[in-house]
């Protein structure tokens, strides 16, 4: 068993470092080396950083599918909810976001930035009172985080007397 553990730190370590590559625009060379990984052994997180990488030369398609398997392999992989969420949200199926942005709440109520990828939805649908719920629920979490509490100011000052009304 620590020899199975020991490969699956190694497949982890070696994934997270091929997103280096994002920062230099290699993303080819991303997709290579992940996909060289994920060809010896399936891995949530190898999925996932994939996706990441087909993401961001804008290959949607593949973006869904190594997301898909991510979830598949590890259905409570929230990052791969977040990331498949954005991914929904860019393609215009804001229903189907929300539902992946409340998974990740779901299995990780505790990380603000799944509230505020929900809130931040919500505000585009102009679901106001939704949005402001999900920021003060990120604001308890990150009190201080300035971006939170000027999102809150704003949807406050948005809704005004209506504030009241659910």
């Amino acid at each position: 068993m620590q020899k199975q553990a020991l490969k699956v730190d190694e497949l982890l370590t070696a994934s997270f470092r091929v997103l280096m590559y994002d920062e230099m625009e290699q993303y080819t060379n991303a997709i290579n080396a992940l996909a060289n990984i994920l060809a010896n052994q399936s891995n949530t997180h190898g999925y996932n950083n994939l996706g990441i990488a087909y993401f961001e030369i804008g290959d949607y398609k593949m973006a869904f599918q190594c997301f898909n398997e991510s979830l598949q392999i590890d259905p409570k992989n929230e990052v791969a909810f977040i990331n498949r969420g954005h991914l929904f949200e860019k393609s215009g199926d804001w229903l189907a976001a929300r539902r992946d942005y409340s998974s990740a709440i779901e299995i990780m109520p505790s990380n603000p930035t799944y509230w505020r990828c929900r809130a931040y939805l919500y505000k585009q649908e102009e679901r106001w009172h939704e949005a402001l719920q999900d920021f003060l629920e990120a604001q308890k979490i990150e009190p201080l985080l300035e971006r939170t509490n000027r999102e809150i100011e704003e949807l406050k000052s948005r809704l005004g007397a209506d504030l009241q009304k659910p």
